[in-house]
């Protein structure tokens, strides 16, 4: 009786499991199944026998098969429609269509590509096993294909990783360098200004001429901006010690003048930290309200020290449209101790403190 279940034949089971060779059977005539078996048993082939297409497909759903012979006449359909499925599916299994000398004769131009040989009952067993062993070379050739294109797949995911992380340490590096290079930058720029001034102020003596020189240097970095230097005078008290006119006009840069000196010059003695204000409600709250001319404006102030006593207050405004960058805020923390040292060297020199009769006249320029 032809078995209607696919099935395996006893005498594959004896062999070791770890055969290589899958191969499906897709015949339900009982001689068949007997000359293909005889031909594989001695063979690292485990055979498995499906006596319809029904069966077959339920097969190659549940188990991995390397080759299908097919039977070109099913009881269900046509073997040729099995071989095309295997084609179009994404399973390597390789297919042999058996069929009479007269279906070979008559039909060898239908056979699909998908199919990759043919041969004819009654078998002989040499040319089957012949054929059967070519299909297990391609099989094994296949297998390796795919073991290469697997390790390929492995070692391309791993230099990926490796990509992403030496691009993720390489932009940090950039990144390092790149601040590295700006904070460079930077001190080579507070060095050569600081050696400027320093060259410019070397050997003066006479305060006028260094405030007035102070000044110069400062406009000439930061460009145009009204600027004044403050002295004390007794007190928390502080008078005008040089002063550039930029954009107010006479009258109103004595009134902001006096404001100054009365309300921010002190405040800004007690400031440990240069100041820099660019918002409103900010200069406002350091002004107190007392100067509204100022209130759009953008100030740099700074304090002269020596030993916690100040020597002079240097403020630095203009309209908030022209606002200070961060080289003129660099510039002010650079040169706020020069004239710190410069300014209690004329003290030691002149053996006095900056006294109410020191230069309170203002110049425009």
């Amino acid at each position: 009786m032809v078995p209607s279940r696919s099935q395996k034949t006893s005498s594959q089971l004896k062999h070791n499991p770890d055969k290589t060779l899958r191969v499906l059977l897709v015949n339900g005539d009982p001689k068949v199944r007997g000359e293909v078996n005889k031909v594989v048993l001695d063979q690292p082939i485990v055979l498995t026998c499906a006596a319809s297409l029904d069966d077959a497909r339920s097969e190659l759903a549940n188990n991995k098969m390397d080759l299908a012979l097919i039977d070109l006449e099913q009881p269900d359909g046509q073997g040729l429609d099995l071989a095309a499925e295997l084609a179009g599916s994404n399973t390597s299994t390789q297919s042999i269509m058996i069929g009479s000398k007269a279906s070979f004769d008559n039909g060898l131009l239908t056979i699909p590509p998908s199919a990759t040989d043919f041969i004819c009952k009654p078998f002989d067993s040499r040319e089957l096993a012949f054929r059967i062993t070519q299909a297990k070379l391609r099989v094994e050739s296949q297998h390796q294909q795919h073991r290469k294109v697997k390790r390929l797949k492995r070692v391309c995911r791993k230099l990926n990783r490796v990509r992403k992380d030496v691009a993720q340490q390489v932009d940090i590096l950039c990144q390092d360098l790149v601040t590295a290079y700006h904070e460079l930058a930077v001190q080579m720029n507070q060095v050569m200004v600081t050696s400027e001034f320093a060259g410019l102020i070397h050997e003066e003596l006479d305060l006028e001429q260094f405030l007035r020189k102070a000044l110069e240097f400062l406009l000439q970095k930061a460009g145009p901006t009204n600027a004044a230097i403050f002295l004390p005078s007794s007190g928390d008290e502080y008078s005008l010690g040089g002063y550039v006119n930029y954009d107010c006009s006479s009258g109103s840069a004595d009134i902001l003048l006096e404001g100054l000196a009365d309300v921010l010059v002190p405040r800004i003695a007690n400031h440990d930290q240069l100041l820099h204000l660019t918002d409103r409600q900010d200069m406002i709250r350091w002004l107190d309200g007392e100067s509204e001319f100022m209130a759009d404006s953008h100030m740099i102030g700074f304090t002269c020290r020596d030993e916690q006593e100040s020597l002079a207050v240097v403020v630095l405004f203009r309209d908030g449209t022209e606002p200070f960058n961060a080289s003129v805020v660099e510039l002010c923390e650079s040169i706020a101790p020069m004239c710190s040292e410069y300014l209690a060297k004329l003290i030691r020199i002149h053996h006095r403190h900056i006294v109410d009769d020191g230069p309170d006249s203002a110049w425009d320029e």
